[in-house]
């Protein structure tokens, strides 16, 4: 079994509840983080997941919402004498901010005391990025306006899909059967360009193939629940900060 902690569920807008998106996948001691946005070390200690156990970060694409974490999760760990390495991923397009930005952290002067690995993928093919805990991560193209990727998490017969930011994503859609979605939702009925609504993702995805929907990316003063309660679907989720699901 996987749990997974929603260490913020918020889109890019700024809102007066939600932090912005992120996510750990933990299973047998292995964490993976998805994205780094605000306080990532409380969140981390609330949902129980050592600093010291992180195991890997993952960067969906570069936007500011999904990144700007990192410096205080590197913080927090080099406070607490963290040893063991820690893998970063990313697009091959976006190593070399990557490297300049840990670069201009100087964590090297801290002096930080366990490596840094930084990895790349090509976020415009689909790859298997790491295993570990029994889970297997793979990433396909998300449709957003920078590099983007969506993931799929594999643990023994269990299948969680992740959208990231993105428009409705056929990919998506070949999945004969997912566990669990969880995907963007940054308005709950207008369109929005390289975005999806709850809306969309209700009626352009087979909910019949789809276990449990838990939405995301979410939006101050969006109508969610209105639209959730005329949909009628329990398996649609309306995602909250701190919460977690186990598949």
């Amino acid at each position: 079994m996987v749990d997974i902690h929603f260490l913020g569920t918020g889109s890019a807008y700024p809102g007066s509840e939600r932090d912005n998106t992120s996510i750990c996948f933990s299973n047998g001691g292995y964490h993976v983080l998805i994205d780094v946005s605000g306080n990532p070390c409380r969140k981390l200690k609330q949902l129980q997941v050592d600093l010291s156990e992180l195991d890997a970060v993952v960067f969906t694409h570069f936007h500011i919402d999904h990144i700007y974490g990192l410096p205080s999760l590197l913080w927090g760990m080099w406070l607490e004498d963290r040893k063991k390495p820690l893998r970063i991923l990313c697009d091959y397009r976006n190593k070399k901010k990557l490297q300049d930005w840990l670069s201009t952290m100087e964590a090297d002067k801290w002096p930080i005391a366990f490596p840094i690995e930084v990895e790349t993928f090509d976020g415009d093919q689909e790859e298997r990025l790491l295993s570990g805990g029994k889970m297997t991560f793979s990433c396909f193209k998300a449709l957003h306006s920078v590099p983007t990727v969506g993931l799929e998490v594999q643990c023994a017969d269990r299948l969680v899909v992740y959208s990231s930011d993105t428009e409705i994503n056929e990919r998506i859609r070949r999945y004969d059967h997912i566990d669990l979605l969880i995907h963007e939702a940054t308005s709950a009925r207008k369109l929005a360009g390289n975005h999806s609504s709850l809306v969309e993702v209700v009626e352009k995805y087979d909910m019949e193939k789809i276990d449990e929907v838990v939405l995301v990316h979410l939006s101050d003063k969006e109508p969610y629940e209105e639209e959730v309660a005329r949909i009628g679907l329990s398996k649609v989720v309306i995602g909250e900060d701190l919460m977690t699901k186990r598949v």
